[in-house]
């Protein structure tokens, strides 16, 4: 037992009482859903005081746009966070969490802070869920799982070069057998990490992205996972596209500027679950060139895209598109961004698919 007593001490790091080996379902459940706001103060060695953190909670398309911010007015740090789910055992299990976080040079400058190192990985987050889940456990639980299951480890993050590519990466090739029999499992986060530039103080700069599993996902290894044959923590997930729902749209589209890309965009929205209305308040969130985007001091959130009734391909003022970059492939809210200039492979890799032209 003495692998467990070492591994306690590190959730008392995260701020928060430990769970007693009767916790319920609730409890789990709650932690789960603040898993970033949890991640957010710990990554940059601040107290669940030190600030708040307000949690934008976005799925599919919307979590692709909302974005994470430091606010020295309100004294606040904004993440976004979405959740993805698997049906197991009959239940619908939350496997992992995906958070956008604000690292610490960012916290820092912002707020007036002088948060101490160490730097932290999404990795560290990882483990302390592991030491939790093992606390929640019962004795003979805890004892039955660390002497004869297969054991869960956390290796060093996995560097996504970009935002764009880390969206729609999922759990599943950064999770793999390892040990002699190839019977445990390490886990790696799939990180980004933008360093802060405190002279452009861009919106996509000082960010810390992580995705990490769930209590709930760790538990039910503990308790069954780890004694049987299938060498997964948690069914795959199915993301193959071939092609998408439509390649132009009949509800309107949006000519904007994306600053991680340094060019424009022309976007249609694709997906059958688009209206009128729900693709111009959309674009309202846009910024309609790199002018726009200064003026609104290089936050995500601008003045607003320019928006057409007609698709893309219809469209007067649309440069000349050189290939298509599918969003949420075949999904309701499906979005496809019209590239305007020279094919970014950053783009091609954050697609669920790319359609040359």
């Amino acid at each position: 037992m003495k692998f467990f007593s070492t591994l306690l001490p590190i959730i008392a790091g995260l701020g928060l009482p430990i769970t007693p080996v009767s916790a319920d379902d609730t409890a789990v459940a709650d932690y789960d859903a603040h898993l970033c706001r949890y991640a957010q103060h710990f990554l940059v060695n601040a107290s669940p005081q030190a600030f708040p953190v307000i949690e934008q909670v976005g799925y599919g398309n919307g979590f692709h746009v909302i974005q994470m911010d430091t606010d020295a007015g309100q004294r606040q740090v904004a993440i976004a966070m979405t959740s993805h789910f698997t049906q197991l055992d009959g239940k619908k299990l939350t496997t992992y969490v995906a958070c956008k976080t604000v690292d610490r040079a960012r916290v820092n400058d912002v707020l007036g802070l002088q948060l101490p190192g160490p730097e932290h990985q999404c990795r560290d987050v990882n483990e302390q869920t592991h030491a939790r889940a093992l606390a929640n456990l019962s004795a003979q639980e805890r004892a039955h799982y660390l002497a004869t299951g297969r054991q869960l480890t956390f290796a060093d993050d996995a560097l996504i070069a970009t935002g764009g590519e880390w969206l729609p990466i999922t759990m599943d090739a950064f999770i793999q057998p390892v040990g002699e029999a190839g019977n445990d499992l390490a886990v790696q986060s799939p990180s980004v990490r933008v360093p802060w530039n405190p002279k452009d103080r861009q919106f996509f700069q000082g960010t810390q992205h992580c995705k990490l599993i769930t209590l709930a996902a760790m538990e039910r290894w503990m308790r069954i996972g780890a004694f049987g044959t299938d060498t997964s923590l948690f069914p795959p997930t199915e993301t193959e596209c071939t092609q998408p729902h439509s390649m132009t749209s009949t509800v309107g589209s949006c000519l904007f500027y994306f600053a991680p890309a340094n060019a424009m965009f022309c976007q249609d929205y694709s997906g059958a679950g688009w209206s009128r209305d729900a693709a111009r308040e959309e674009c309202t969130q846009r910024h309609a060139s790199a002018a726009a985007l200064r003026a609104a001091k290089n936050r995500y959130a601008g003045a607003g895209g320019l928006f057409n009734a007609s698709g893309c391909a219809d469209r007067d003022d649309a440069p000349a598109l050189n290939g298509t970059c599918v969003f949420h492939c075949r999904q309701p809210d499906e979005t496809l961004w019209h590239v305007t200039g020279p094919t970014d492979p950053r783009m091609t890799r954050a697609c669920d698919l790319f359609v040359p032209r």
